[in-house]
C-alpha cells in the first residue's frame, strides 16, 4: 500500500531494476532446471549445451533467448557498451537456435531425453534464417522511423565506432555469408562460435564497466573503489575462465568432455551472475551509471561522424595521455 505523499518512484528506474534482476532471475531459472534434470538423471551432462538434448531443453533455449532480448533492450553507460551488448545479444539468438552438434551419447536419463528420433538439423537452418529476418526488418523499422523522424545520422564516440566497424559488422558479415553459402559449417560451428562470441563481447563490457566507475563522483558513490574492484576481479576472472574453456575444448577435448569441463562452464554463468547481482545492488536507485559522474566528466564524451575523425581523436588522446598519471584520457571516447 503506498501512503499518501510517498514518491512514485521513476518508471525508468523501475525497467531498469526489472532488467538487470531478470538476468540473474533467468539463469537462477536455468540452473533450476539442470539441477532438477540431475535428480533423475544418472550422471551430470558435460557441457551446459548438452542439456539442449534433455529434460532442460526448453528451459535451456528460452534462457538464452530471453537473455539475447534483455541484451538488445538494455542499455549501458556508454556507446562501446551498446554495440557490445548488441553483438552479445545476436549471439546469444544464435547459440539458442543452433545447438551443439552432434548429440551427445549416451545421455543421462532416457526417460526425460529428447527422443533419439528428434532430430534438430531440418528446422536449424530455418530457425536461424527466422532470427536473421526478424534483426533485420527491426534494424530497417528504426532506420525508417529515424528517417521519418528527420534523424539521418546517428554520431558514435570514437571507440564505439572502430568496435562497430571492424568487429561487430564483420561478424555479421562472416555469419550471414556461412549461414546462406556454407550451411554445412554453419550447422558446425555456429553453436560454439556464438557462445564464444557472446562471453567474449559481454566480458569486454565487463571492462567497461569498470573502467567507468572509477570515474564516478565520492559524493554520489562513496564506495565506487570497492564497487571497482569487484567489477575489475569479475571480468578478468570471467576471460581467465573464458581462456581456459577454449583451451580445453581445442587441446584437450578429452578432459573437456568429462564432468570438469561442465563445472568450469557452470563457474563462468556463475562469474555472469555475480557480475548482474553486484550491478543490481549498486544501482538499485540508479538507472544510468552516467547520473553518478561529475558533470564534468559527463559533458566530456565525444563524439565523431567519421572513421578517419573517430582515428584522429584515439591518435591525439594517445600522444596527449603519455607519461601522464591516470586512466581517464580514454572516456571521452568510450
Amino acid at each position: 500500500m503506498i501512503t499518501p505523499g510517498t514518491p512514485r518512484t521513476p518508471i525508468t528506474l523501475l525497467i531498469y531494476r526489472d532488467l538487470r534482476v531478470g538476468m540473474v532471475v533467468i539463469l537462477v531459472m536455468l540452473a533450476a532446471a539442470v539441477i532438477m534434470e540431475r535428480l533423475s538423471a544418472i550422471c551430470w551432462q558435460t557441457a551446459i549445451s548438452s542439456y539442449y538434448y534433455t529434460s532442460a531443453h526448453n528451459i535451456l533455449t528460452a534462457a538464452l533467448m530471453t537473455l539475447g532480448t534483455l541484451f538488445f533492450v538494455y542499455k549501458g553507460s556508454s556507446d562501446t557498451e551498446n554495440v557490445l551488448l548488441t553483438l552479445a545479444g545476436v549471439c546469444t539468438f544464435v547459440a539458442a537456435m543452433v545447438p551443439q552438434l552432434p548429440r551427445p551419447n549416451p545421455l543421462c536419463w532416457p526417460q526425460g531425453d529428447l527422443p533419439k528420433e528428434y532430430t534438430v538439423e531440418p528446422a536449424l537452418l530455418l530457425n536461424a534464417k527466422a532470427v536473421v529476418v526478424a534483426l533485420v526488418l527491426g534494424w530497417v523499422a528504426m532506420r525508417l522511423v529515424d528517417r521519418c523522424r528527420g534523424t539521418t545520422s546517428h554520431p558514435r564516440t570514437a571507440i564505439s565506432m572502430l568496435v562497430s566497424r571492424f568487429v561487430f559488422w564483420p561478424i555479421m558479415a562472416v555469419g550471414l555469408i556461412t549461414l546462406f553459402f556454407f550451411p554445412g559449417t554453419f550447422t558446425t560451428l555456429a553453436h560454439g562460435a556464438a557462445g564464444v562470441l557472446m562471453l567474449s563481447a559481454f566480458i569486454a563490457t565487463a571492462f567497461c564497466t569498470a573502467y567507468i566507475v572509477g570515474r564516478e563522483d565520492v559524493s554520489k558513490s562513496p564506495h565506487r573503489r570497492g564497487y571497482q574492484l569487484w567489477y575489475w576481479g569479475i571480468a578478468f576472472l570471467m576471460l581467465v575462465t573464458l581462456i581456459f574453456v577454449v583451451f580445453l575444448h581445442l587441446v584437450q577435448p578429452n578432459w573437456a568432455g568429462t564432468v570438469w569441463g561442465f563445472v568450469i562452464e557452470a563457474a563462468l554463468i556463475l562469474e555472469f551472475a555475480l557480475y548482474w547481482l553486484i550491478q543490481t545492488f549498486e544501482l538499485w536507485n540508479t538507472p544510468d551509471r552516467t547520473e553518478l559522474l561529475p558533470p564534468a566528466t559527463r559533458n566530456q564524451t565525444k563524439y565523431v561522424s567519421t572513421l578517419r575523425e573517430a582515428l584522429s581523436d584515439l591518435a591525439e588522446a594517445w600522444r596527449n595521455g603519455r607519461g601522464k598519471k591516470g586512466g581517464g584520457k580514454f572516456w571521452p571516447f568510450l
